[in-house]
């Protein structure tokens, strides 16, 4: 039997192979630039980000009412007081008249307050008669009154490099009136697509052809950690036009990926590619299901290489516990990716196999009060639709034996939106 049909010689667990592949990456973020606010959403900041402004910039209204002297209203609430109205100040008007004793001006949400006033009686708590307007309430100094800088002050740093731009940092960075903002330039990830079966979408489908869906949907997921893809093409199954296009790519390219290949059968060309580039293998074959062919290397230039199992499903796992990591480390992202989590009562038993980490997809419901996993596939890495109909995954340790019938367990949430109650 020839060597490369006796399976992998041994197995590095996930743990191991993090550990000395993506902790070990002295990954430094990639360049920055300049681009608008417009197109900032979901980028990540390059540098913190100081105000160069106080928000608000001036003393506002908080409320509708009357802007007076707080001192004026002492003793209202049993005596109500009458102070003359002298004038009103609307949003966006520079109030001209000062408030002096015994006087209050009409002021609407966001006016901004007279010179004189501390304060602001809401209107339903007033009444107005002619030139005057009947106190009700006693209020302290600063009642219904948003200061200056209560928001934001200015030199204050507001948002710390690393920061994820989502719709509150949008939001603060325009009230900051920021029309550009620095951020990390997007990584580039280079694919490579290896077997002589793939055919590309909207190719004529022929005998014992495979439509390359794996190239899309790792694309997809390149995309939404905020990186870029690029695709260099199919190889098939040849080591050495394999090598070539490594070659080609590598100074292009921040990651490099390639799908398939990545076994042990006559046809699994990516370990010998590799040797051929002169890469440093880390791991190949993990304790992992789906997702156990999984290689990791360095390239001759220390970028980071991973190839992809063949199967969709293992493609997928793989991407999750490699390629996004590494990506969010050149994105200089600070913090933790922390990943929803649901409890839920298993409807069925989930056996697994000790000394392999199991990611068993799961469709999610809610009934009486409480969510319930329903295990979809445990096995069968090439079902593609297996991961469209799951709502998240079951990580089943490498120490268990599995999980019985309605026991509870932590299902990491996969999808946005979750069934309705029935």
């Amino acid at each position: 039997m020839s060597e490369v049909w006796k399976g992998f010689k041994r197995l590095t667990s996930v743990e191991k192979a993090s550990e000395s592949f993506v902790e070990s990456l002295h990954i430094q973020p990639t360049v920055s630039e300049v681009i608008d606010l417009e197109r900032a959403y979901g980028r990540v900041l390059a540098e913190s980000i100081t105000s160069p402004v106080d928000i608000p910039p001036f003393n506002r209204a908080a409320m509708d009412g009357y802007a007076l002297r707080a001192g004026d209203t002492f003793g209202a609430s049993s005596t109500p007081v009458l102070l003359k109205v002298v004038g009103e100040v609307r949003p966006g008007q520079r109030p001209v008249i000062a408030i002096g004793p015994g006087e209050a001006i009409r002021i609407q949400t966001g006016g901004e307050m007279p010179q004189g006033a501390d304060a602001v009686v809401e209107v339903e708590r007033t009444r107005e008669e002619g030139e005057y307007v009947e106190i009700s309430v006693q209020v302290a100094p600063f009642r219904n009154v948003s200061k200056v800088g209560e928001d934001v002050k200015a030199n204050e740093v507001v948002l710390a490099g690393g920061t994820v731009i989502g719709p509150f940092e949008i939001g603060l960075l325009s009230e900051m009136n920021m029309k550009q903002v620095e951020v990390t330039k997007k990584p580039m990830v280079t694919m490579i697509s290896t077997g002589r079966e793939l055919i590309e979408v909207g190719d004529e489908l022929r005998g014992g052809s495979i439509v390359n869906s794996i190239r899309w949907m790792v694309r997809a997921m390149v995309e939404e950690v905020g990186g870029s893809f690029s695709y260099a093409g199919l190889a098939g199954d040849d080591p050495t036009e394999l090598a070539r296009i490594m070659d080609e790519s590598l100074t292009s390219t921040d990651v490099m990926l390639t799908s398939g290949g990545t076994s042990v059968g006559e046809t699994d060309v990516v370990k010998r590619a590799l040797e051929e580039v002169g890469a440093r293998i880390i791991a190949h074959g993990l304790n992992v299901m789906p997702g156990k062919p999984t290689l990791l290397a360095f390239l001759s230039n220390k970028k980071p290489f991973i190839g992809l199992p063949g199967y969709p499903v293992s493609a997928a796992i793989a991407s999750r516990l490699f390629v996004v990591p590494i990506l969010e480390r050149l994105l200089g992202i600070g913090g933790r990716r922390q990943e929803p989590l649901v409890r839920a009562k298993l409807k069925r038993k989930v056996p697994s196999k000790p000394g392999t980490v199991h990611f068993v997809r799961v469709h999610l419901e809610r009934s009486e009060g409480r969510w319930m996993a329903t295990p979809i596939r445990v096995t069968g890495a090439g079902i593609m639709s297996s991961l469209v109909k799951a709502d998240g995954l079951l990580v089943v340790p490498a120490d268990l034996e599995g999980y019985d019938k309605g026991e509870p367990v932590d299902v990491v949430v996969i999808k946005k939106y979750l069934p309705s109650p029935k």
